[in-house]
């Protein structure tokens, strides 16, 4: 299968168009009860697949790790050679995507905010684990990484 077509990928798009849209719907609306249910269940789905996709990158790469050498920044943030450029590109676009959105949202939700309302535009901030856990998915499952280097212990004795 062509890594650029992979579920991930799409899925990656897929979750931050359906946050952009929540965000949509959410800012003009902050102070309605439907925006404000919506944008927080938008992003505590989105914040639960990133767990669990973070975890099961964190697994496989464990597994990997014992012949290839995997490094937490490459796992998901895709630096070096892990991905090809044109994936990285999309793939961390559409992580800087949602921080910068979710960032914008939970400030425009604190302005007019009276001493007792809900900033439910907030919940937005957990969305980029979303963008972290599909990239370290993506990453465990078709990335490219060098072979492990071990070092030789020596070993000295005493006396």
């Amino acid at each position: 299968m062509n890594p650029m077509q992979s579920r991930l990928v799409r899925g990656n798009l897929v979750g931050t168009a359906v946050f952009l849209l929540a965000l949509m719907i959410a800012i003009p609306f902050k102070g309605d009860r439907f925006a404000q249910v919506t944008i927080g269940v938008v992003s505590l789905v989105l914040f639960a697949i990133g767990i669990a996709t973070s975890l099961w990158a964190y697994t496989s790469a464990l597994e990997r790790s014992r012949v290839e050498e995997v490094g937490v920044a490459n796992l998901y943030l895709l630096t070096g050679a892990t991905a090809p450029q044109h994936i990285k590109r999309v793939m961390v676009c559409a992580l800087v995507v949602q921080v910068v959105a979710a960032l914008i949202g939970a400030i425009v939700g604190v302005t007019g905010l009276q001493q007792n309302d809900v900033n439910a535009l907030a919940f937005g901030v957990l969305v980029p684990m979303f963008g972290i856990g599909m990239n370290g998915a993506w990453a465990a499952r078709y990335g490219s990484y060098g072979p492990r280097v071990t070092t030789a212990r020596t070993s000295k004795k005493n006396g």
